[in-house]
This record gives C-alpha cells, sequence and structure tokens, in this order.
C-alpha cells in the first residue's frame, strides 16, 4: 500500500470520526462507526506488512 493510500484511508476516518459528532440518527452514527473501524484495521494491517 502506498504512503498516499495510507493518508487517504487515515483522512477518511478523520472526516468520520468529525461527522460522527454531527449525525444524530443512531443508524447513522452506528455505520460510521463501522466504516471507520474498517478502514482503521485495513490500516492496522498494513502496518504491521511493513515492519
Amino acid at each position: 500500500m502506498t504512503d498516499e493510500l495510507k493518508q487517504k484511508l487515515q483522512g477518511r476516518i478523520m472526516e468520520l470520526k468529525r461527522r460522527m459528532t454531527y449525525d444524530a440518527n443512531d443508524l447513522e452514527y452506528e455505520t460510521h462507526l463501522h466504516m471507520m473501524r474498517d478502514l482503521q484495521r485495513i490500516l492496522d494491517i498494513q502496518n504491521k506488512k511493513s515492519k
């Protein structure tokens, strides 16, 4: 995974964190939380492979 792609994924995670504070709907909140965790898991796996 390229550094550029990692930065884009991290940016998306940060965007989802910001949106979670505005989305009062429980379904939207849970969807954002799930997506954020999936993206973070991908980054974590790639970082372990890089080491």
